[in-house]
């Protein structure tokens, strides 16, 4: 695997990890368990975010082609802050078609803070992934991408 494949994973597992996470949490017993509990967190972060993030990651993915490893791993330090306008829009949206019952600016702050804290926890798993199986020769070389 090269570097670049291992990045574009790394972007599409918080859309396909609540995929996952749906099955985990209503479909095992018990239903209170502690991997049930995960699994409903990563679900409803996928269901708050995911219609966001995937046009975000889409264009970032799209703007990335033809680069190499080195810009892949700089773009996934700035992505959370990246997102972070893009996120804002889509909550202006939908309090525009369905405003709740929360001032909107408490909602951007509460999740601000949440998508901020959750993104760069990501990032940081993404880069100690990343440097563990860069240490024992896991990827293949560092080509650019097509």
């Amino acid at each position: 695997m090269t570097e670049i494949t291992f990045y574009r994973w790394a972007a599409a597992s918080p859309i396909v990890l609540p995929v996952f996470a749906y099955a985990i949490a209503w479909h095992t017993s018990p239903a209170g368990g502690v991997f049930a509990g995960i699994a409903r967190l990563v679900l409803l972060s996928g269901l708050a975010g995911g219609p966001a993030y995937v046009p975000f990651m889409c264009g970032l993915l799209w703007l990335l082609r033809g680069t190499t490893a080195a810009s892949y791993g700089y773009a996934s330090l700035v992505a959370p802050l990246l997102f972070a306008p893009v996120f804002i829009l889509y909550l202006a949206v939908l309090e525009y078609f369905g405003p709740g019952p929360e001032p909107f600016i408490d909602n951007v702050l509460f999740y601000l803070r949440y998508l901020l804290g959750v993104g760069y926890a990501y990032v940081l798993l993404v880069h100690l992934l990343r440097f563990g199986l860069l240490h024992v020769g896991r990827f293949s070389d560092r080509q650019t991408a097509v």
